[in-house]
């Protein structure tokens, strides 16, 4: 009994040394920053929707916002200038998400580079996207620029 005890815990012991850094990824802490929901922001512990928000760095090096938005929001798939948030809706309607710049609705934001983006906010469920009606079926993006946000 005291062998297999000391073995299972060595072994523990040969597994984790070396590995504990190795492997561990920068999760950002759920307690901090808030949500734009469209109407009010809300701190993110106290929101019970599915969202996701990027901060935007000024020297990101990008000049798409499309190639910025790529792998960076879970749930967001952007092919080209399609974006869809989690996959297909409709087999014949419209599958594009309601985008919104400075609380303004817009279809194209090719023009909109990067730098000139404070933060980027995927409300991606029903909950969150509900003040937008039919509208925000697909999904909403909020996009709030460094001159707006001053």
């Amino acid at each position: 009994m005291k062998r297999t005890a000391i073995l299972v815990l060595v072994a523990a012991l040969a597994c984790s040394c070396g590995t504990g850094k190795l492997y561990t990824v920068p999760v950002a802490d759920p307690e901090e920053g808030d949500v734009n929901l469209g109407y009010q922001k809300v701190r993110r512990r106290d929101s019970t929707g599915s969202t996701g928000t990027l901060k935007v760095e000024r020297a990101s090096g990008y000049t798409d916002i499309y190639e910025y938005l790529r792998g960076r929001v879970a749930g967001v798939e952007v092919n080209g200038t399609s974006i869809r948030i989690r996959g297909e809706r409709s087999i014949l309607g419209n599958n594009e998400p309601l985008i919104l710049v400075d609380g303004m609705v817009t279809d194209d934001i090719s023009h909109i580079s990067p730098e000139e983006v404070d933060r980027i906010d995927v409300l991606k469920d029903a909950s969150s996207t509900a003040i937008y009606g039919s509208r925000g079926a697909n999904g909403v993006i909020l996009i709030t620029t460094r001159r707006s946000a001053k």
